[in-house]
């Protein structure tokens, strides 16, 4: 626990001691691992999204429908694009 300093009715923590620089460095060690291992966790994450939304697509079926004044509405047909070099009749 942190030496306490009193003021009055206050106490704050007074100022922590020399560290040895191996102290320090294991310190920013661990805390390199634990950034490490919360950096691959995001980018694992992004990856399982990025493949579910993939999946997502791709499995659901989807039929366009335009609002026509009916109840139910009109499929969309989808057509060709037209080729290059034939005139179109």
């Amino acid at each position: 626990m942190a030496r306490r300093a009193s003021i009055g009715a206050f106490s704050l923590p007074s100022a922590g001691g020399c560290l040895s620089p191996s102290a320090l460095a294991d310190r920013i060690e661990g805390y390199s691992r634990a950034s490490s291992f919360l950096a691959g966790a995001v980018f694992a994450s992004l990856m399982a999204m990025m493949w579910l939304a993939y999946l997502s697509i791709k499995r659901a079926e989807v039929i366009p429908y335009v609002a026509d004044g009916g109840v139910f509405g009109c499929e969309v047909k989808i057509v060709a694009p037209p080729t290059a070099g034939r005139p179109q009749s």
